[in-house]
């Protein structure tokens, strides 16, 4: 390696992590990794940066310790939300109206749906005989890319056949359910503790297993009082507050 190269390299050193994790914090105060957004992976960094993947690992943790961002093993390193999604409880369980983040575009997605029988605790949630058919329908919900919840939803299959793809084209469980003659709904109840999550639930809330979730269950009721659906899930308890 020639003198010039040399000196290349000892600049690039000196700069080191520090260098990269103000252009980094530069980039994320100026809008260009927007909240909740993934930054590039460590080789894409390394290349932009011109440094070693350890030099971009450690800037990384930097911003991390500082607040400015959250890794997720196996995931990538995500820009924190400035404000955490708001959660409100009361009787009436509506996507839209109570989750709420400021300018956040909130989604949900059905990433698996299922036929099953329904075990003794779900045959007696949705006051079905053990063994009856239903829809399990695991659902995460997203501000912007981030996931702040994840959720299976039951409901008899023979009552609500196709209820997941229903919901897929309308985005709206309320929307969806119309199809079947429920005009409108309302929660019977909400159960909620703490815990660890599992680790499906790691995954898909893309955060550590060593971090807390906010786990609930509950039941919804038609008009008639006749419950239509349960849902067993969770809140990524860094990102959501739950506002009763």
């Amino acid at each position: 390696m020639d003198e010039k190269n040399l000196q290349g390299e000892s600049s690039k050193s000196a700069g080191g992590w520090a260098a990269v994790a103000a252009e980094l914090r530069r980039a994320i105060d100026g809008g260009k990794h927007a909240p909740g957004s993934r930054l590039p992976g460590e080789r894409a960094l390394s290349e932009q940066f011109g440094v070693s993947r350890v030099t971009v690992r450690r800037a990384i943790a930097e911003l991390e310790g500082e607040g400015l961002l959250r890794v997720a093993r196996g995931s990538g390193a995500y820009v924190r939300a400035d404000m955490p999604v708001r959660f409100q409880l009361g009787d009436k369980v509506r996507f839209s109206k109570n989750l709420t983040a400021t300018d956040a575009n909130l989604t949900r997605k059905v990433v698996s749906a299922k036929e099953v029988r329904a075990t003794a605790d779900i045959a007696a949630r949705l006051n079905l005989q053990p063994g009856e058919a239903v829809l399990d329908m695991c659902v995460v919900a997203y501000a912007d890319a981030l996931p702040v919840s994840v959720v299976m939803r039951s409901c008899s299959a023979k009552r609500f056949p196709g209820l997941a793809e229903k919901f897929t084209a309308t985005g709206s469980f309320t929307a969806a359910l119309k199809d079947y003659g429920v005009m409108d709904y309302w929660r019977r109840s909400t159960d909620i503790t703490a815990r660890m999550p599992t680790e499906a639930e790691a995954r898909l809330l893309q955060q550590s297993r060593l971090v807390p979730v906010l786990a609930y269950a509950g039941e919804d009721i038609d008009a008639d009082g006749t419950v239509i659906s349960c849902q067993i899930g969770c809140f990524a308890s860094e990102r959501v507050v739950v506002t009763v």
